[in-house]
């Protein structure tokens, strides 16, 4: 697979902080962002397998949404170890969270996935690929939906994905994030975009800032899109029936735990999908899928999230 490296030089995150806070405080009625000592992440509500976001910080965008239209490339099966590999991580430890499409090669038919693994390592063994020698803790979900529409949210039983993937790496340490809360959206922008749009409006080309974290829809309800199986009528269309008529949409209530990477800018035009956020129920029920965005309901929707700026970017295995 084609593997291409693209640093990163984020500005301290006291700064980053600034800048999104302002961003946020044009769309909520009340915003805050400030640098802090990262929580136990593993713990509820986050769940997630690593402690912190610190510790050589990277992203990858991998494969893309040209793996899916106007026909899915069946060929396109990742790895989530393997593509750590090509991240340049180290199999003495790691974490990796994100979004992306499950293995339909494992479960038989096509569906969400929100990767959340770590791994650690007492030999410092050069490879991934030696089961034995790794400690993996998986706790990766797969939304899915079934012939009438319903969804469901489940743990994942492998470590492989598909199609498109956007992740964000790290050895998964405790040490200091950005904390972004925000509550009551008056504008248009759902939250991970006021985020990306107001540092791309004050970075522009000249310093993308790429982003990953977690995020906590604390109150409020939210949209979200989940992929069924593939349709036997293929190839599809146009996007437009693939987004109105084949994608199943299903509004959920809080709480819910969002994994996102987003980025500013692609001013080397990566075909980089600009933000991903795919969110799950650490309670195991049916809510979680594509992220888009909060819906008016009689609670007010509040978000809190914990993010870390990437100092490397790979792009994996473009589509193009």
């Amino acid at each position: 697979m084609s593997v291409t490296t693209h640093p990163r030089e984020p500005p301290p995150m006291g700064e980053l902080a600034t800048i999104i806070q302002k961003s946020l405080e044009s769309n909520f009625a009340n915003a805050t962002a400030r640098v802090v000592d990262c929580p136990d992440l593993r713990e509820p509500p986050f769940n997630l397998a690593a402690a912190g976001l610190s510790g050589n910080p990277c992203i990858a965008d991998i494969g893309g949404q040209a793996n899916l239209f106007p026909t899915p490339n069946l060929d396109a099966r990742y790895s989530l170890l393997s593509l750590a590999k090509d991240m340049q991580m180290l199999p003495t430890g790691g974490s990796i969270i994100g979004a992306g499409a499950a293995p339909f090669y494992d479960l038989g038919h096509n569906a969400e996935l929100a990767p959340n693994i770590a791994w650690s390592s007492e030999a410092d063994v050069p490879e991934f690929d030696i089961p034995s020698s790794l400690r993996v803790v998986n706790r990766t979900r797969v939304i899915d939906v079934n012939n009438e529409g319903l969804s469901s949210c489940h743990h994942a039983t492998s470590t492989n994905c598909a199609l498109m993937m956007n992740l964000y790496g790290s050895t998964g340490d405790p040490g200091q994030v950005l904390k972004i809360s925000a509550r009551g959206r008056k504008g248009d922008h759902n939250f991970t975009n006021c985020i990306r749009l107001g540092l791309r409006d004050f970075y522009g080309d000249s310093n993308p800032i790429s982003l990953g974290g977690v995020f906590l829809l604390k109150t409020g309800k939210a949209k979200f899109h989940v992929m069924p199986d593939f349709p036997k009528d293929l190839p599809f269309r146009d996007r437009e029936q693939l987004e109105r008529e084949w994608l199943t949409y299903h509004v959920f209530d809080a709480p819910v735990v969002c994994l996102t990477v987003m980025h500013s800018a692609d001013p080397e035009s990566l075909g980089l999908r600009m933000e991903h956020t795919h969110c799950f129920d650490a309670g195991g029920s049916r809510k979680g899928g594509h992220y888009h965005y909060d819906v008016p309901g009689e609670e007010e929707v509040e978000y809190e999230a914990y993010l870390h700026p990437a100092s490397t970017l790979y792009r994996i295995d473009p589509p193009f």
